[in-house]
């Protein structure tokens, strides 16, 4: 695949996966045996593993917002640039109860795609920012 569509699964990753929450398109994105790496110490491999961590996620959160500011592609790795947002009135989110205020972070997701698909997805995000919103 080239890089425009390897970059269009990557915007669907966030904008269908993250932002709506329609984990069905797991499939269509992701492959089965997909492995994750995250900001918050998670390693996990798989759809159930990836959609249950989604879920956790987008429980803590009434508004979950994933902003694409840049793609870089290279053959089958794409690097993002994303903004994450979101209002903490839901649940409560890495151990803090609901603050009922709105959440920015900055993160980078590096992608490796396999025949249009997601194969692996580290991210690593602003953690010490993070932090000092949920403890303010």
């Amino acid at each position: 695949m080239n890089g425009e569509a390897n970059a269009a699964v990557v915007r669907a990753f966030y904008a269908e996966l993250w932002e709506q929450g329609d984990l069905s398109r797991m499939p269509a994105l992701m492959h089965d045996d997909v492995a994750f790496q995250g900001t918050f110490g998670q390693t996990m491999r798989g759809h159930e593993a990836f959609g249950a961590y989604v879920r956790s996620v987008r429980h803590a959160f009434s508004t979950y917002r994933c902003e694409v500011s840049e793609l870089l592609t290279d053959g089958d790795k794409v690097a993002a640039r994303v903004r994450f947002s979101g209002r903490h009135d839901a649940g409560p989110f890495l151990e803090f109860a609901p603050t009922g205020r709105e959440l920015a972070w900055e993160g980078v997701g590096f992608f490796t795609l396999d025949e249009g698909r997601i194969r692996h997805l580290w991210v690593m995000g602003d953690m010490l920012g993070l932090l000092g919103q949920l403890r303010a």
